[in-house]
């Protein structure tokens, strides 16, 4: 798997930011020579698409009935001895050997691979822990468990607010746009320094790797 991402995953990803960075250079440099035909060119590029018909059905509030009583303490008592199950074999079987860094072994990988397993072993034991504490509230504290539960419980509307929906125009929010418009040619500058180091430090990664 790390395999997988250090020959795949990461050069693909230095390529993109290369590309990216070359981009912006390019941009950067019309702005500061071709100022009109560069600005010309981003606000035919600009483009407004509303999202709010399509996403209008996730916009609405969705209630799980918790069902019966019984039916959630039988749940309950699952999920104490499930996640106490899960809790003690992670804790007592998925033991990370790592040993000591020894040299003529890749340092990155070593240090990566350390930590992700370490990571995802304390995410595994967290989330069990959690599902074990969750049976014990619906098994004997159901009262502490529906008060938590409506503490956490918030719903957000994208439009509106209080369940109503207000009248928004729409429209893009370009906070930058006007700046760049003003001062093309210092914006321009700036956006090509930055695009050049950035392709720059892709460049010898990529390179570097590959050598």
């Amino acid at each position: 798997m790390f395999g997988f991402i250090e020959r795949v995953v990461i050069p693909t990803l230095v390529i993109f930011v290369l590309v990216g960075g070359i981009a912006g250079a390019l941009l950067g440099a019309a702005l500061v020579w071709r100022s009109t035909a560069a600005l010309r060119f981003v606000a035919r590029m600009n483009r407004w698409v509303s999202t709010r018909e399509a996403l209008r059905a996730l916009d609405a509030p969705r209630t799980l009935h918790a069902g019966s009583r019984g039916l959630r303490r039988w749940l309950g008592v699952f999920l104490v001895f499930a996640g106490a199950f899960a809790t003690a074999f992670l804790l007592a079987r998925l033991d990370i050997q790592r040993g000591g860094y020894v040299p003529g072994v890749d340092l990155e990988r070593w240090l990566v691979s350390g930590v992700l397993l370490e990571t995802a072993k304390w995410v595994l034991v967290l989330g069990s822990a959690f599902a074990c504490v969750v049976g014990v509230l619906m098994v004997f504290f159901p009262a502490q468990l529906a008060e938590f539960e409506r503490r956490l419980d918030r719903w957000y509307l994208a439009h509106g607010s209080s369940g109503e929906e207000t009248t928004i125009t729409p429209g893009m929010i370009m906070p930058f746009e006007p700046r760049v418009e003003a001062n093309p040619r210092g914006a321009g500058a700036v956006i090509a320094v930055a695009s050049l180091a950035v392709a720059a430090a892709m460049a010898i990664l990529l390179f570097g790797k590959l050598s």
